[in-house]
């Protein structure tokens, strides 16, 4: 039996206006040889993505896809913040993986990430810029080199020992999740990835990077602005002078 199959793992998958992905998203990764549980957390969408998990769910054994409905939009690092909460609550998971709800994230790799996980790992990354991960040929150049230089200056920046810094596909052991304080990881945005990396490497979390195709999103528009870009450029500085928080411990 592969050495996956010895945890129970769950997929937090933040959600807004994803109804054009989420129905083939939770398929795939219902039908991964590891069999994960999914927990969607839903910015109580517009376009009905909350319905669509709701109908799928209700196909399923109790507890296979749950819905947790927020009523605020208030950013990707509040919805994992909630999500974590809710799957550390039960108790239920050996491991917990975060990735995005829009096809971006190859499910096929779930497997490999989950093996490194009972193999010793605490904290696994599907990084896109160790030899064999690549961004997807449909992106344009300057897109790849936005994405490329953001990862380089936090990285640099921060010192940090990873090739994939800011990557959003992360498969943690529920242990290591648990004794970080998420509350302490204010970050709204895309940062939030930054700041939970960085708070496992300070615990001594045994890290491990495994290479991803990261795919553009399968239908809808990306959630990335000017706004976010802004943010995460700014929690870097603060990560920086102060470590993961971004606050003067001294306050």
């Amino acid at each position: 039996m592969p050495l996956s199959h010895a945890l129970r793992a769950v997929v937090v998958l933040p959600t807004y206006d994803e109804a054009g992905n989420i129905a083939a998203m939770l398929q795939r990764l219902l039908d991964s040889p590891v069999a994960p549980d999914v927990l969607v957390v839903d910015d109580s969408s517009p376009d009905g993505t909350g319905e669509i998990v709701r109908r799928v769910a209700a196909g399923l054994p109790a507890g296979r896809v749950r819905l947790l409905t927020r009523t605020v939009k208030d950013g990707l690092g509040a919805a994992y913040r909630a999500g974590f909460a809710e799957v550390l609550r039960t108790g239920e998971h050996d491991a917990v993986v975060q990735m995005d709800a829009d096809g971006s994230h190859p499910v096929e790799v779930l497997p490999r990430m989950l093996d490194e996980l009972a193999a010793g790992a605490d904290l696994v990354l599907g990084a896109r810029y160790v030899p064999g991960g690549a961004l997807d040929d449909a992106w344009p150049w300057y897109r790849k080199a936005l994405s490329r230089g953001a990862n380089t200056y936090a990285r640099v920046l921060l010192r940090a020992p990873v090739a994939d810094l800011t990557g959003g596909y992360k498969a943690w052991r529920a242990p290591l999740l648990r004794s970080l304080d998420l509350d302490a990881l204010t970050a709204a945005g895309y940062a939030f990835q930054i700041q939970t990396t960085l708070a496992a490497l300070q615990r001594g979390a045994r890290v491990r990077e495994v290479p991803i195709l990261f795919t553009e999103r399968t239908a809808g528009t990306s959630k990335m602005s000017g706004a976010i870009i802004t943010e995460a450029m700014g929690a870097v500085w603060r990560m920086r002078r102060h470590g993961p928080t971004g606050r003067d411990a001294r306050r």
